[in-house]
């Protein structure tokens, strides 16, 4: 049998080393809700630009690694193919990170609504094989929900597009800031947790 105190000491020790990344996570992710906020074009600007220099270097990374095993692998042409496309859609959204990010924004807002509309649909004909009762009834609410808020979202998108992202990027700083408050009290329950095991 193990001695518990044998494990918690190290336990406590390695929580003390890395509860200040979970703060700077949880400091960071604050930060950018509050820029989504305030302002949601160089928020979406920002993503626009992570996302082309994560492309760009995925691209040549997978590019040269598609030269390296030319004589070995005989599909390298594809791996090649998808590493210039991922350079090229990188370069792309580190020149023109607005119009990126916004048609990045409208991509998600389409996915959304139309996934929303195909769940409700296939809600509904769920409840059909449903017997009648309380299960049967919500079922059906919620396929009409889905397929509503899907038929909402798409008209709104293609009516004030501008509006949607704006909603969607206050949604994700939103979203941001709950996540960084829960990182940060995280942070300081490990660390007071740490020095309380090691302090004992």
């Amino acid at each position: 049998m193990t001695d518990s105190g044998t494990l918690t000491a190290p336990l406590a020790s390695l929580a003390k080393g890395v509860w200040w990344l979970l703060l700077l996570r949880g400091i960071f992710a604050i930060a950018f809700g509050i820029i989504a906020l305030l302002a949601p074009g160089a928020a979406l600007t920002g993503l626009a630009i992570v996302y082309g220099a994560y492309a760009l270097i995925d691209g040549i990374t997978a590019a040269v690694h598609a030269v390296q095993i030319r004589s070995s692998n005989p599909r390298w042409g594809w791996l090649l193919v998808s590493g210039v496309l991922s350079a090229l859609a990188g370069l792309a959204a580190l020149i023109l990170p607005g119009v990126i990010g916004a048609f990045g924004g409208l991509v998600i807002l389409w996915t959304i609504a139309i996934w929303s509309f195909i769940s409700g649909v296939m809600g509904l004909r769920s409840a059909a094989g449903v017997h009648a009762g309380r299960a049967k009834t919500v079922a059906i609410v919620s396929g009409i929900v889905s397929i509503l808020f899907g038929v909402l979202l798409a008209i709104l998108v293609l009516v004030t597009p501008g509006t949607a992202i704006l909603s969607l990027v206050w949604t994700v700083g939103i979203w941001a800031i709950i996540f960084g408050v829960m990182l940060v009290v995280t942070a300081i329950m490990v660390r007071t947790g740490a020095k309380a095991a090691t302090s004992s």
